[in-house]
């Protein structure tokens, strides 16, 4: 059979049920044994950005794998800012380029560009299949390459007369790789466990590894029985309620609350399972480390001291790793409350941040307060970069895992609109809400009109400051000067409800604090894609700082 038409077969062997593309001429092949699948959805998208954007929403939310599709040249090339996104993320998709004929390759020909070279730093794993026998071992491999270990995105690419090619091959013979998940050592999982027992402060961070690994209810239950703090990461946001006794929210210098920074200040041993120690996270490493010891788990040898010097490193997938942090602990006596434990609730209401601001213009803050009053718990949230990303992360409260679905390592704008749409693909049924500035909005704008066409209600809220806010805070704060931030037409000639309507969606601009929640129950009322403009105070700055013993609290 052509190798196109085994590629759809392979994708439909390992599980794919939808993908997000845009067809051209390089991928046209491809696209013809797509139409005839009967498992595989297709969606068109508006940008190939928002193609890759989309399958790393769909992962996200549903913890499966997508495909983003496209053509060579230009096509493939819009792809790496996805690719990026989500592999800084541990976030797997396929990305699936078309390409010139191979007799065509490195001499300048129409739409060619060597996409593997530039992929292959900031991808899981790249390809180009040069020659069509080995076309199936380079699907099989890839796709155990995307899934294992710490999961994240690969590319292939297919030169136009590669997918033309003849070859043997029958779908009843390809068998997936089964995922191999790495176990702790015993020894290691019994010195953790003494090590946190002889703490005086211990504390746990929740990393993104867990939600990955589909862990958080186990985690939650090892933090029972350690009677220990629970810091959630910014990608861990949902993994413990946010009511729960022990949950400390985050720490960090960003997205980070003043309860995390003070639990993890005060603290002498951490457990970090699943997460990196970035630096958005850490700030001052001197100041986040000193005078704390650390336990490191994560299914990537590479990051264990990467960035924290670990006492006890432990590479494993954080699942086992807590399956069997539980199963030893329960041989032992029992552990006490230690450190701030018992004052966590009544703290976590005292060092709350102010949101209940009454003012016009609207204070940003409050339209978070807001959210967390209308939308429930089964609403899934994206959210790309800037101050509003910052604020969302701050502030809104998050129930439960894979509901929260930002773009944190890359911090790219964009990623909201796509991600949502992909991540309601992913879950379907479930309302997503894409949260954003209006600068950012007119990044992938154009994907409302996908949400529009395919008859997804996403809503998309964007906090109007008419800044590029998070770079006049660091202009003014770091250099002490303001330069190409200011936008005033963004709340003036910029009319983002007729764009909105332009694309098919409903819209309505908000200029007062109580007008928001009726806006929110409208949009989350509506069958179709709504999006809210709240306009904002241009000059409210957000709490962050240096290190976590320096963030500066803003009123």
């Amino acid at each position: 059979m052509l190798v196109a038409e085994a590629i759809v077969q392979i994708l439909e062997k390992e599980g794919i049920e939808d993908v997000f593309g845009i067809p051209g001429a390089g991928i046209n092949p491809v696209y013809k044994y797509l139409e005839k699948s009967d498992s595989i959805k297709h969606m068109v998208m508006r940008h190939e950005e928002a193609c890759t954007h989309a399958a790393d929403g769909y992962y996200r939310s549903s913890g499966k794998m997508a495909v983003a599709a496209c053509t060579a040249g230009p096509g493939a090339t819009n792809f790496i800012t996805g690719i990026y996104t989500a592999n800084i993320d541990s976030i797997p998709f396929l990305a699936l380029t078309g390409q010139s004929v191979r007799s065509q390759l490195n001499k300048d020909a129409f739409q060619s560009v060597d996409i593997v070279s530039i992929a292959k730093p900031i991808a899981k794993g790249a390809w180009c299949v040069m020659d069509p026998n080995d076309t199936v071992e380079i699907f099989r491999e890839g796709f155990r390459i995307a899934r294992e270990g710490k999961p994240g995105p690969i590319l292939i690419d297919l030169p136009l007369d590669v997918q033309m090619a003849e070859i043997d091959f029958d779908i009843d013979s390809y068998v997936p790789y089964e995922i191999e998940r790495p176990a702790p050592e015993t020894d290691k999982i019994k010195a953790a466990l003494r090590l946190i027992s002889e703490a005086k402060a211990p504390v746990m961070i929740m990393g993104g590894g867990v939600i990955l690994s589909e862990a958080t209810s186990e985690c939650v239950e090892l933090a029972e029985m350690l009677q220990l703090p629970v810091i959630t990461t910014y990608m861990a946001k949902g993994g413990i309620p946010v009511n729960h006794p022990l949950n400390a929210g985050h720490a960090g210098i960003q997205c980070g609350g003043p309860l995390g920074n003070k639990v993890l200040s005060e603290a002498d041993v951490v457990l970090g399972i699943g997460c990196r120690f970035t630096d958005r996270h850490t700030g001052d490493i001197k100041v986040y480390s000193e005078g704390r010891k650390f336990i490191h788990i994560d299914i990537e040898p590479s990051q264990i001291g990467k960035i924290i010097p670990a006492e006890i490193g432990i590479v494993a997938d954080a699942k086992m790793a807590i399956e069997a942090l539980l199963s030893e602990a329960k041989k032992m006596e029992s552990f006490g409350a230690k450190g701030l434990v018992s004052e966590l609730p009544q703290l976590s209401i005292d060092m709350k941040r102010k949101t209940d601001y009454d003012s016009t213009p609207i204070k940003p803050q409050r339209v978070f307060q807001e959210m967390n009053e209308v939308f429930g718990d089964e609403v899934m949230f994206t959210t790309g970069c800037g101050l509003t990303q910052i604020w969302s992360g701050q502030l809104q409260d998050i129930n439960r895992p894979r509901k929260y679905l930002p773009s944190g390592g890359a911090g790219t704008l964009g990623f909201d609109i796509p991600g949502a749409i992909g991540a309601s693909v992913g879950a379907p049924g479930i309302k997503t809400v894409a949260v954003l500035g209006d600068f950012g909005f007119t990044f992938m704008v154009e994907e409302i009109a996908v949400a529009a066409v395919n008859d997804i209600p996403l809503v998309v809220v964007i906090v109007n400051n008419a800044y590029l806010g998070l770079i006049r805070q660091n202009q003014k704060y770091g250099y002490d000067f303001d330069y190409g931030v200011y936008m005033p037409e963004n709340q003036g000639v910029m009319d983002y409800v007729k764009v909105a309507e332009g694309f098919g969606c409903e819209a309505e601009r908000v200029l007062n604090p109580e007008d928001i929640k009726p806006a929110l129950e409208r949009a989350y009322a509506s069958k179709k894609p709504y999006i809210i403009d709240i306009v904002c105070d241009e000059d409210t700055d957000c709490s962050m700082g240096a290190s976590i013993a320096a963030v500066r609290e803003f009123v």
